[in-house]
């Protein structure tokens, strides 16, 4: 440890410490500019100069290294006439228009200004008068408003790696910039709007709605996947203004995906019903709660008394929170006494790596998924861990993600091959020399290797167990999907599970229920069942059932085909938790009521109907998770980690399908900005990517004749579907890729995950 005096207090710290962190680390405040505590030091601003003694020259407290016994003066005349000069310098040329600025009252330009006590310039202004960019569907840019920090250059860069924007130009020309001044080619993430200290990058879905100081702000977890980011969510008068982050707090570190910092949208959608509807003949009208619940039990009760326990089935959404999940399975199973209980979830896998084993290791794998897309911010993660010079990344995938970047090696081969190739690098593992030998080795070797993979896949599972098999001490870091993925299974929201993982007996499968018709009454809590593939074929069997309750803030698909639709709360409306990828549990907090009942309410109340009380209040509720889920005995509800029984369970030798017989191969994509059916809700994320697009090779498209935004023909047998067109050079040719979960793309993908298809150009 080095001793150090910032300003006269003596702190101990490590070596490598620069005395900006020592002086934080003592209390004592240097102005800052161009610093970020998640990028490295740049040094551009200088608006944190120090004195040291015994050094002639000034340094700047970001970059400069402690020495042992090191004093370090911050606050001296000096020091405050040359900041304030700095600052004089550069509102030169930033115009003075802090009246009119998004950023006013959050600027660290205007901050510096005032703490400074500048009223006046001393140099002649000379403001100048470039045209604002709104070229990105996010983020406005005003270039005349920069200082030129390089924030939003290095974050895009160090960190989501796509280097979008640069530093155009050199001296008094500079300004930042895409290339060639193309319009923005990016993610839509928001992190150089979220780091730029002043008003030249700002959030177009907040601009001009509200000020600042209007606002209040609660913090809460993200309920749009599984990556479990904190967030500030800032409202007044229960609407949502924006979703933002804070660098200090959560798991996420200041880090947001474009979901989760411009989805919110659908919050506020004014297509959210806020009355319950009762199928009437043919038709919906409206009823109060009260009366849509009175329903629901007359004709449970009905098909209890016809047709048994056994006829009535809950389905339950990751949307809800574990507390919500812990009660819809109580009352089935101790209420209704019935063991049909589904999720679309899967326990084959259970969360074992955290994003700490991510950024630690030296040899990470991302096995057939494109976390880029499906878990942006453990994408992050990984790209921070890829750029490392000793670390290793190797990633195989059907197609070139934005990890190519980064990628120590990247293997793309199309569906029917990736699966052989990889048994290859399993046998090497195991000793065999193939072309593999070199990266198994690296890989087997390391101290923690890291292999990320998609849990709704056995194939892939059956993978990761190999992988496990050969190299016991990796950490496995199944990609949940949602944002209560992992809970709702803890809760005991699966078919032959209880709460904690404990095994118990099975209800009848959900698909053969309904076709057999021993389902009579069907309870979906929050899911989207008309959008999922897997269901398609049987949709139209819903409309048989004696009762079809749906709950969800919005009229989706599947409420359409229900006789009692009631209408819930977002996340952003309820307190609970929500246990991300990582098993990790983190508590979610109330900021608005839209004037809806939360999952929560319409099962207390229900079972007020049977004559059970079941607690309403969260911590009432934890109490008793905590006493009948063994998992969660003793957890910490602000980010406490789950102890899982086990990594992954499946039996080995799960056969790869693909279906049909045509030229080209047609694999799942992960979704585009979306996380299913509720962020299509948003008017903002649909701008971008509002309908599901089929992406193929420029050679594929050549030949069929197509161009960007052409229609194209998928035919499998004798059925045919019709899809925009997005010509691609990371995809393969011979191969094309399309999103599920799209209401449009689930009745192609009933035919199957991985399909040989045909395609026409549609005209």
């Amino acid at each position: 440890m080095l001793t150090v005096k910032i300003d006269g207090i003596e702190v101990k710290v490590e070596e490598g410490t620069t005395i900006l962190e020592a002086a934080e680390k003592a209390g004592v405040y240097i102005p800052i500019m161009c610093h970020h505590k998640n990028l490295n030091p740049f040094g551009a601003c200088r608006v944190c100069l120090v004195e040291v003694k015994g050094s002639p020259k000034l340094m700047t407290a970001c970059t400069t290294p402690v020495n042992d016994n090191m004093e370090v003066i911050t606050n001296s005349d000096k020091l405050k006439n040359i900041r304030k000069t700095l600052i004089e310098l550069l509102l030169i040329n930033h115009p003075l228009d802090c009246p009119v600025c998004d950023k006013g009252g959050e600027c660290l330009l205007q901050d510096l200004t005032y703490e400074f006590g500048i009223t006046k310039v001393r140099f002649d202004e000379k403001p100048n008068n470039s045209p604002v960019d709104h070229t990105n569907p996010f983020i406005e840019r005003d270039i005349d408003r920069c200082v030129l920090c390089g924030k939003c250059v290095r974050i895009c860069d160090e960190i989501v790696n796509i280097e979008a924007i640069s530093f155009i130009n050199r001296g008094v020309e500079t300004y930042i910039g895409t290339m060639f001044d193309q319009p923005w080619n990016c993610e839509y993430c928001g992190q150089c709007m979220s780091v730029c200290p002043v008003g030249s990058l700002n959030n177009r879905v907040y601009l001009f709605k509200n000020r600042p100081w209007h606002l209040e702000s609660t913090e809460s977890i993200c309920g749009f996947c599984s990556c479990g980011c904190t967030v500030l969510i800032d409202h007044e008068d229960n609407e949502v203004y924006r979703i933002k982050e804070d660098v200090n707090k959560g798991i996420n570190k200041g880090l947001l995906c474009a979901k989760g910092r411009f989805g919110f949208e659908l919050i506020n959608s004014t297509n959210r019903p806020l009355t319950a509807k009762v199928k009437d003949g043919e038709d919906f009208k409206d009823v109060d709660f009260d009366g849509a619940l009175n329903t629901v039990y007359e004709k449970l009760n009905t098909v209890l008394s016809k047709f048994g326990n056994d006829s009535v089935a809950f389905v339950v959404s990751p949307r809800l929170t574990n507390e919500e999940a812990f009660l819809v399975q109580k009352f089935a199973r101790e209420v209704v006494k019935t063991n049909n209980l589904y999720s679309l979830e899967t326990i084959n896998a259970l969360p074992d790596g955290t994003y700490e084993d991510v950024e630690s290791s030296k040899a990470l794998i991302v096995f057939n998924i494109d976390v880029t897309e499906s878990n942006p911010v453990l994408g992050y993660s990984v790209r921070v861990t890829g750029r490392k010079e000793e670390s290793n990344l190797y990633v195989f995938y059907p197609n070139y993600t934005p990890l190519k970047r980064v990628a120590t090696e990247f293997y793309v081969y199309k569906p029917s091959e990736l699966y052989n190739e990889f048994e290859l690098f399993i046998k090497a593992l195991d000793g065999d020399k193939n072309k593999y030998s070199e990266v198994a080795e690296k890989f087997k070797n390391d101290d923690k290797p890291v292999f990320i993979f998609n849990p709704y896949n056995n194939k892939d599972v059956e993978i990761a167990k190999k992988v496990l098999e050969k190299v016991s001490n990796v950490k496995l870091v199944p990609a949940k999907a949602k944002n209560n993925s992992q809970g709702i299974v803890d809760m005991g929201c699966f078919n032959g599970m209880n709460p904690g993982l404990v095994k118990t007996e099975k209800g009848v499968d959900l698909r053969e229920g309904i076709e057999t018709g021993k389902i009579k009454a069907l309870l979906v809590f929050g899911e989207n069942l008309a959008v999922r593939s897997e269901y398609y074929d049987i949709l139209n069997l819903f409309k048989d059932l004696e009762l079809f309750v749906v709950t969800d803030p919005f009229f989706s698909e599947t409420a359409e085909l229900s006789n009692v639709y009631i209408p819930v709360a977002t996340f952003a409306e309820k307190d609970g938790s929500f246990t991300n990828f990582e098993g990790r549990v983190q508590s979610l907090r109330k900021a608005i009521n839209k004037g809806v009942n939360s999952d929560k309410e319409v099962i207390v109340e229900l079972a007020k109907k049977f004559g059970v009380n079941l607690p309403s209040e969260t911590e009432k509720i934890r109490e008793m998770i905590e006493v009948e889920n063994p998992l969660y005995i003793g957890v910490d509800w602000n980010g406490g980690l789950v102890n899982y029984p086990y990594k992954v369970e499946i039996d080995v030798d799960v056969k790869f399908e693909i279906k049909g017989s045509g030229k080209y191969e047609l694999y799942p994509a992960y979704l585009r900005l979306h996380s299913g059916s509720y962020t299509r809700r948003s008017y903002d994320l649909n701008k971008v990517y509002g309908e599901p697009i089929v992406e193929i090779n420029p050679e594929d498209a050549k030949e069929l004749n197509i161009k960007d935004n052409d229609y194209l023909t998928i035919k499998i047998g004798n059925d045919s579907y019709k899809y925009k067109v997005k010509i691609d050079k990371k995809v393969l040719p011979g191969a094309i890729t399309l999103p599920k979960d799209f209401n449009e793309t689930a009745p192609l993908f009933n035919e199957g995950n991985y399909l040989k298809v045909d395609l026409i150009k549609h005209i």
